[in-house]
């Protein structure tokens, strides 16, 4: 029997209590014009129902179940070590990728781009979900042109299996690991590439509380990375997010500008409620983050 040769693309999920968004995101996949794939599956939350519903209704997956919880960049790991493609190629359950999603990353890559990160889109355009979608993604709108990016976020992102060799894996037990490996790619010469045709829908469907907690979290997560990771020592680092806050302004201009440019002018003004809250949270959560890596590194605690 002649064994079946490897796919050129491996899609890697990682699931957590996902069953309710994950079918819709394999169905995306099967809808892909790019054939030569396969995905994977990597689920760390104990239920029965994620691993029940790949059997019976996507059992072309593979699936890993895994017996511990697993941050989601650490899922995404296991994933790569059960991969079998020359490119991998993440994406997120709550997400639902157009029919060309692949064959314009593979496109990407057969260009000579190492590292891709695609355009987000929406798959409910309501008012707070269009707000998040600028807060989180306005540098990812399709609109914008195809350029290096200095992030792959891996709701859309792409590496070269010779690429994530020399730079992976994601560094464990953060949520920010995509910037920390984005940022090995651009120190060695292989920034992300935009690919505005490589387009994944993305849910927004958290409420104003869980939107808060996430963003303080987060922005004390990366404050972490960027100390521990990516710039180890470097104070003029520690102080810029020390004064984090101070930023703002900055931030919500550099958004504005990308927003106008794609023709979100009038979401971008009408949603700035929600961009100005996401934004101060997760600066606030830098700040304290920065000042608690400096107390354990001062004082061993």
């Amino acid at each position: 029997m002649t064994a079946r040769p490897a796919p050129k693309i491996s899609v890697v999920i990682p699931a957590y209590y996902s069953a309710g968004t994950l079918s819709g995101c394999l169905e995306a996949l099967n809808r892909q014009s790019w054939r030569d794939f396969e995905v994977i599956v990597v689920n760390s939350s104990p239920e029965a129902e994620t691993g029940a519903l790949i059997r019976e209704r996507h059992p072309e997956v593979r699936f890993f179940q895994s017996p511990a919880r697993l941050y989601p960049h650490d899922a995404r790991n296991r994933g790569v070590e059960m991969a079998l493609g020359e490119l991998l190629v993440f994406t997120d359950p709550d997400c639902e990728a157009e029919p060309g999603w692949l064959e314009a990353i593979w496109s990407a890559y057969q260009q000579g781009h190492e590292a891709i990160v695609g355009a987000m889109d929406l798959l409910h355009p309501t008012w707070w979900e269009q707000g998040v979608h600028l807060l989180k993604f306005h540098w990812l709108l399709k609109e914008l042109p195809p350029g290096p990016k200095r992030c792959a976020a891996t709701a859309n992102a792409a590496y070269s299996r010779k690429l994530f060799e020399t730079i992976g894996p994601f560094p464990g037990g953060y949520f920010a690991s995509d910037g920390v490996l984005s940022h090995r790619a651009v120190q060695i010469g292989c920034p992300p590439w935009f690919e505005p045709n490589a387009v994944v829908k993305h849910r927004h469907e958290s409420g104003v509380w869980e939107l808060c907690v996430q963003r303080f979290r987060r922005g004390q997560d990366y404050a972490r990375a960027q100390l521990m990771e990516m710039y180890p020592g470097a104070w003029r680092v520690q102080l810029r997010l020390l004064f984090s806050w101070a930023a703002l302004p900055w931030v919500l201009v550099r958004a504005g500008r990308d927003a106008f440019r794609c023709g979100w002018g009038m979401v971008y003004l009408s949603t700035l409620p929600v961009q100005i809250l996401g934004h101060a949270l997760w600066a606030l959560g830098e700040s304290l983050g920065a000042l608690r890596v400096r107390a354990k590194t001062r004082f061993g605690r």
